[in-house]
Parts: structure tokens; sequence; C-alpha cells
């Protein structure tokens, strides 16, 4: 991955960008995009669409969402202690203990979710996963007078992990889910926009805010852009480590290159074309089934406007949902050349649909 694509990587990963509140994060995507995108805009509610060649046919629309997982204060209680829901996502077996950037009217207040000594606890209890409304964070606060002096109902809070390299291919961050699809997405359009070949399509690489909490971005996108075809850009779950039956949930591996998914929203011509220029192209890629777990913006994506042809590229992540998340820089960089390759590839005035 060139140093510049790296950098840019490590501002998303880095940059605050729970659902609701991705303005940070956006500004920094908007701001990469505007380097290499003829045309770079924003709508009411934050969702960002990067366009490279306004006048081409199709519109082909690349789509990652902004937003991270969060928590957001719930109620600050006499002696000053935080509790809150989740936003998105969250498992509460994993944040006891951990540390958290709270936003709020006057900064970043730092803090930490309680967590009994295990000296302290009941043993003769079986111990339980806590329920969110049972965890609570300290900031160090004497009172609930304090405390309100800090921070609000509604800020909201992040994880203060942050990105680092493993070794020379593997990552971790707190929320590769899913700043890695808007990267991919933006990085495709650079990949193009410096193509010996012109495109003959329209490249829509977006950056929808909002799907952690139902998609709502893509939508307001999907309807506003009215798009061709559309390439959601998404995390994949790598089923490679121990505990997980790939009888049950699929094989894919770390390392294996993006995934390609069939059935369901995964328009059928749409899938063939990303297979065929895969090969075309030596990019190694992943088949998956349609996932019975969870879903994307490919969902929200592929029903407005009287049908939209859509599909998933998949980028292999272990730990989704968690604060290590792991992947391969090079299913990420191999993402983006696939895209780019796709747009490319694609003939004028073509249309993609199923054959009858």
């Amino acid at each position: 991955m060139r140093k510049e694509s790296m950098e840019f990587l490590r501002q998303l990963l880095t940059t605050p960008s729970p659902s609701g509140y991705e303005s940070p994060g956006q500004k920094v995507w908007c701001d990469y995009a505007r380097k290499f995108a003829d045309e770079v805009r924003t709508d009411a509610y934050g969702n960002a669409v990067a366009i490279l060649n306004p006048s081409g046919d199709p519109v082909i629309m690349l789509d990652g969402h902004a937003d991270e997982l969060g928590l957001m204060i719930k109620h600050i209680d006499d002696k000053g202690f935080i509790w809150f829901q989740r936003i998105g996502g969250v498992d509460p077996a994993l944040v006891r203990g951990k540390r958290v950037n709270i936003y709020s009217h006057g900064g970043v207040v730092r803090g930490v979710i309680g967590a009994t000594a295990i000296h302290l606890q009941d043993r003769a209890k079986d111990p339980k996963a806590p329920k969110m409304h049972e965890c609570f964070i300290d900031i160090g606060a004497k009172d609930a007078e304090d405390a309100r002096k800090q921070v609000s109902v509604g800020d909201p809070i992040t994880f203060v992990d942050d990105f680092e390299m493993l070794n020379e291919n593997i990552g971790a961050a707190r929320a590769f889910d899913n700043r890695v699809g808007t990267w991919s997405a933006i990085e495709a359009l650079r990949i193009v926009s410096l193509s010996k070949t012109k495109p003959k399509c329209c490249v829509a690489a977006c950056s929808s805010v909002q799907e952690e909490v139902g998609g709502a971005g893509a939508w307001m996108t999907a309807e506003s852009l009215r798009p061709h075809a559309a390439i959601a850009i998404d995390v994949s779950h790598a089923t490679d480590t121990p505990g997980i039956d790939v009888k049950q949930h699929g094989e894919c591996k770390l390392g294996g290159g993006p995934t390609i998914t069939l059935g369901r929203e995964h328009h059928p011509a749409l899938v063939k074309r990303l297979r065929d220029v895969a090969a075309k192209k030596k990019i190694d890629v992943q088949i998956e089934a349609f996932s019975l777990t969870g879903g994307t913006d490919a969902m929200t994506i592929y029903t407005k406007t009287g049908g939209i042809p859509s599909t998933v590229l998949g980028i292999p992540n272990r730990y989704m949902h968690t604060t290590v998340e792991l992947l391969d820089m090079r299913d990420l960089q191999n993402a983006a050349e696939l895209l780019a390759a796709f747009c490319l590839d694609v003939k004028k005035g073509e249309r993609f649909m199923v054959k009858i």
C-alpha cells in the first residue's frame, strides 16, 4: 500500500465517527476525495459523495459506511457515575475495563468503564456477562454536579483503542467496520482517476452514515444518486479462528482476498462481472453465501428506485464488533484494485439485467 493511502487510512481509523456523529471522519474523507474527484458533495445528514466522470453512463455507486459503533450517555447519577446506552451492535460482555473518550461540549473527557475487582465479587454465584444498563463510566467526578460540568446526557462515546500494525500485513483497530469500506471506495476512484484509460461510467464513491443503526444513510444516497448499479464495500467475518464452525458460518480466511457473495440482494449479473474481472486481473477472491446473521448497505440500496442491481465486496475481518478487529492490508488493497478494474471494465450505457 502506498504511503499516502496508508496515512489516509490511519486518519480515518483514529478520527471518531459513531453513528449519528460522523462529521469529523467525513471531513477527513472529503478532504482526501477532493484531490482526485471532479466533484465532492454532502447532504443534510452528512452523507458524502465523490464523483468522477459525471457525464458517464452508467452511474456506478461504490458505497462504504462511515460510522463506527459507540456508546451514548443515558444518565448521570448522584455520585457522578455515568450510565450509557449502545450505538449499534456493541457486545456488553466486552465493555468493562475499557478506557473511553466522551465527546462533550468542552472537548474530550477521558473515562473508564468500571469493573469490580475479582477479589470483591461473589464467587458463590456463576459469573454472568453484564447487561449494558448495568455498566457505568467513571470520569473521576466527585459528585453529579462535578460530572455535569464536564459531560451531558446524549454525549457520544468511543473506545480509546486505536489503529496499529501488528506486523507487515496485519493491522488492528477498534472499528475497521467500516471505515475500510469508505477507504476502498475512494481509493478505487483514485486509481481510476489516474488510469490511462478513461472510464465510460460515472464513478460515485460514497461514504454513507448510520449503517450500524439501520442503513438510513445509504438509502438517502441511493435515492439522490439513482445509480444504475451499486457495490457496497463492507467487512466480512473471517472464520479462520478457534471456536467458529465453518459448516455453519462458511469459510473465509484473512489474507485470502476480498469476498464476493451470492444470493438474495446480490445481483447475479453484477456478481458474474466482478468474478470475471477478478479472474482477468488475477486478483484472488473468496466466495460466500449471503449472510443469515447480518446485513449491509446493499440490503438498503437494492430495493430503491424500482430496484438497483447491487452486491457486496467483503473485506475479511476477525473479531468484528470488538475493539481488536484484525485485517490483512493485502485484502484491503486488492478490494480497491478490483473495484477500480470493475469500473474501467464497464461499457458505455451498460445495464445489469437478469436474463429471463
